[in-house]
């Protein structure tokens, strides 16, 4: 039986020292930390409604471009194939399966605002189908190999792609039709099939999949938090068994260590520098294209350019996330010598004096969320100048536009 929140309240003023056995005993109830929203709360939604219901702006346009896109997509599901038993992802794409790929992400977590902004149950009902359809399968290995091997494509498809599904289902614990066995058989599987595979990512990847692997693995740390006595276990590159909490922290940790440009946090890094530069710049994904990864600027709008903008955004999601938990310290660091700064990073794209960049419509959701929290003016100009982009972002930054719109006064 769920406890409502109020009662966990009351019961915490009563029992004062003892919360901590009640709260791990009540391992289904509603917890203040769910209520806040991985990306937005049902309150922040609520509002958003009544806003657009009112015919403010952006809010009424947001919102009518937001569920035209999702009655699309979702009309567009009913052809897709069933996802069971072992996956094996095919020809290393990122869209296979397509319920791992940005589409598929953008639907199980749509589907799941739909609902908050709608009432409608089919939203719902759609979300927690395809929430479900993961906790049977396994594997996720290359088409091309005969077994799973550690960089399979199937880990980043499960970093980028199945992490919307934890903001989806977050979503989904005030409604009914939500049970403590959907969420368990679900949390089972982060546990033991994806928890795996994203913490290698987060442990060894310097570039935008390590970004994804650090945000996912601390979002089902996050995500199994009720289960304190849980055991997360990690194959590679290094055996270890963490609880939920440790897990957490230490991937939390890992993030910020990925920005740092000292040795001890090389990692898998290809090229001579790495993390964040000073200036912004992000050798390890800019060396995927044709400018030179120690420029002052990005020449070209090439593949480097696209992959800072991935890293970006995905790094941009995670920080939005422990925001919330009242925890800033992706959104502020800053190393002694001005490296490992997200902030620097936007503006080596955005604001460069040399040759600055738009970021591309999916990918400029992600300077919602960014906005949202720093309030630059460069930022400001780039959603004026450059958007305002689609309404569904791109991996993990998602319908940030719709969330976290620019309200001109």
């Amino acid at each position: 039986m769920r406890l409502p929140l109020l009662y966990l309240r009351t019961a915490i003023v009563l029992i004062g020292p003892f919360w901590l056995l009640l709260r791990t005993e009540t391992v289904f109830s509603q917890t203040e930390t769910t209520a806040t929203g991985v990306l937005v709360s049902p309150v922040e939604l609520a509002e958003i409604k009544a806003k657009a219901d009112q015919g403010l702006e952006p809010y009424r346009q947001n919102l009518q471009e937001f569920l035209s896109f999702i009655d699309s997509l979702m009309a567009t599901s009913s052809e897709w194939q069933d996802l069971s038993g072992e996956v094996i992802v095919y020809e290393r794409s990122s869209s296979s399966p397509i319920q791992l790929s940005s589409i598929g992400a953008k639907l199980v977590y749509g589907t799941a605002l739909a609902w908050h902004l709608t009432g409608g149950e089919k939203y719902a009902q759609k979300s927690r189908s395809l929430i479900l359809d993961l906790t049977d399968t396994y594997g996720y290995r290359n088409d091309a190999e005969p077994r799973f091997h550690w960089g399979a494509q199937g880990i980043l498809n499960l970093a980028r792609g199945g992490t919307p599904y934890m903001y989806a289902a977050d979503l989904l614990e005030p409604w009914s039709g939500w049970s403590r066995e959907d969420k368990l058989s679900y949390q089972r599987w982060l546990r033991d099939v994806m928890y795996p595979k994203v913490a290698w990512a987060s442990r060894w990847r310097k570039n935008n999949w390590g970004v994804a692997g650090s945000f996912s693995a601390a979002l089902i740390a996050w995500y199994l938090m009720e289960h304190p006595h849980w055991k997360l276990e990690e194959i590679s590159p290094k055996p270890r068994t963490l609880s939920p909490g440790e897990a957490f922290d230490a991937h939390n940790r890992y993030q910020i260590g990925r920005l740092l440009t000292t040795d001890e946090w090389k990692m898998d890094g290809k090229v001579a520098l790495w993390g964040i530069l000073p200036n912004g710049a992000i050798p390890e994904e800019i060396r995927r294209g044709d400018d030179p990864i120690d420029g002052d600027h990005l020449a070209t709008d090439g593949s480097g350019t696209h992959y800072t903008m991935t890293f970006i955004e995905h790094l941009t999601a995670h920080a939005a996330f422990l925001h919330r938990q009242g925890d800033n310290r992706l959104f502020d660091h800053v190393a002694a010598d001005g490296s490992g700064s997200l902030l620097q990073a936007y503006l080596f794209v955005i604001d460069n004096p040399i040759r600055s960049h738009c970021f591309t419509p999916n990918r400029i959701n992600a300077l919602y969320l960014a906005y949202d929290y720093y309030r630059h003016p460069a930022m400001l100009n780039a959603l004026d100048t450059c958007g305002p982009g689609n309404i569904s972002g791109q991996r993990l930054a998602l319908f940030a536009k719709l969330t976290r719109p620019v309200v001109h006064k």
